[in-house]
């Protein structure tokens, strides 16, 4: 077990599980939790998905992969971007529902237990085929933009719109649906030799950019949060639609393909006899 603390790829997740771990905290300390700590808890657990992004890459460049590895990213990932962005909402808004607050809380955690499960399965067994693509949002994404909307309700959107706990709710059981759906979210990995990638990455991070500058720093999280759902849940379902349309078509160029070989070969046969 030594030589796991010791190899510095488990060093940024474990980084991560300490961000949101402190994050947490600030959510059970005694009194009310004012808008100044939930503000401090989400820049925690974005500084943890950070963490959790370099991880991979420190592991390709010091070759120091192992299967250990992987699996204690997942379990970062779950109580980073599962549970606590659920208590993040819940702690927020979602404690003014009652029992179907905790219940919507559950739910989300659950999506994103789910949601990494069938992710390792599709990694082990290669079966997810829409490269540049994620099946169903990824819990970094929902869990980031959950708390980024936490921030945006605390800071710049404070004193002058009051989110309804209803609304809240309905957010995060949405984003939970979304992790476990097969919607095709970008992912960005193949940008350097994607165009429509690369346009819609610039259009984005412009979008960020006046955001931040016309608005409030916060909101360059909180556009491209936005943006990423909005406009990535559209391009998602037009990718699904050709996908399954061209697989479609595919499917019944190959059946007829093996028809004909099929009569040909019959064909042969009755000429051999």
């Amino acid at each position: 077990m030594i030589r796991h603390f010791l190899n510095p790829p488990n060093w940024f997740t474990s980084a991560s599980i300490f961000c949101s771990t402190y994050a947490m905290s600030l959510l059970l300390g005694p009194g009310d939790v004012g808008a100044h700590q939930f503000i401090q808890a989400c820049i925690l657990v974005l500084f943890g998905g950070v963490f959790d992004l370099m991880d991979g890459r420190v592991a390709r460049m010091t070759n120091r992969f192992t299967e250990f590895g992987v699996q204690l990213d997942s379990l970062a990932d779950l109580v980073s971007f599962g549970v606590a962005p659920a208590m993040l909402a819940y702690s927020w808004k979602l404690h003014e529902l009652g029992t179907a607050g905790a219940l919507i809380a559950f739910w989300y955690v659950l999506c994103a237990a789910f949601r990494l499960a069938r992710f390792n399965v599709n990694a082990a067994h290669n079966s997810w085929k829409l490269a540049g693509h994620t099946q169903g949002l990824t819990s970094t994404m929902s869990g980031g933009c959950l708390v980024i909307l936490v921030w945006i309700g605390n800071g710049y959107l404070h004193d002058i719109y009051a989110f309804p706990a209803w609304l809240v709710g309905f957010l995060v059981a949405w984003n939970g649906l979304m992790m476990i759906s097969s919607v095709p979210f970008r992912s960005f990995k193949d940008i350097r030799r994607n165009r429509k990638a690369r346009a819609w990455f610039a259009i984005t991070f412009a979008a960020c950019l006046a955001g931040a500058v016309v608005l409030d720093p916060s909101m360059w999280f909180g556009v491209g949060a936005a943006m990423y759902i909005i406009f990535g849940l559209v391009d998602g379902l037009i990718t699904a639609l050709h996908f399954n349309r061209v697989g479609h078509v595919l499917d019944s160029v190959g059946e007829t393909v093996g028809t004909d070989e099929d009569d040909d070969l019959d064909m042969v046969s009755e000429e051999a006899r």
